[in-house]
């Protein structure tokens, strides 16, 4: 999969010819829904530690942009969100 390899939806979504990291998101998280067992685990697992490495950069990025951070750190609730 792309997004195991590191790559960024906006990334993922070049490669795929999709026109938005929009639809390259809705389609991992169409093809995790259709895994099941621990290989869903462990693709959950996975995107679940790239959240983490990107709540890191973002607190370190944004710490001196308050309002910034806030805003992204709430996008990144939501893309976790959408994992469960």
């Amino acid at each position: 999969m792309l997004r195991d390899s590191g790559k960024t939806y906006a990334a993922v979504a070049s490669s795929l010819g999709f026109k938005r990291a929009v639809d390259a998101k809705a389609a991992f998280l169409r093809a995790l829904r259709q895994r099941e067992g621990d290989e869903q685990a462990r693709l959950i697992e996975r995107e679940s530690t790239r959240l983490d490495e990107l709540e890191t950069r973002i607190r370190t990025r944004d710490a001196a942009a308050p309002e910034k951070m806030q805003r992204r750190l709430e996008a990144l609730a939501k893309l976790r969100e959408e994992l469960v």
